[in-house]
């Protein structure tokens, strides 16, 4: 069986943080969104093996979305 990792949130940071997306000053967050959109705008921040990373990370989370979309729609008809 070939189990893929998902990385947690805490895990996205430490990567982020570490090659300077997210700023470690609690005083000074800034979203994932506009992160992303800043490193595309200065793709030369990560590395090409970096960026596969990142991207088979967000792969992961995608495959996510259908079962927030399922949570969204049971708790619209719960209220």
């Amino acid at each position: 069986m070939n189990k893929k990792n998902i990385i947690s949130q805490d895990e996205l940071d430490t990567l982020l943080s570490i090659n300077g997306f997210l700023s470690k000053d609690e005083n000074q967050k800034t979203d994932l969104i506009t992160e992303i959109h800043e490193a595309i705008l200065d793709s030369g921040r990560l590395s090409l093996e970096e960026w596969t990373a990142l991207r088979d990370k967000l792969s992961d989370i995608e495959r996510l979305i259908p079962h927030i979309e399922l949570i969204i729609q049971l708790k619209r008809t719960k209220d």
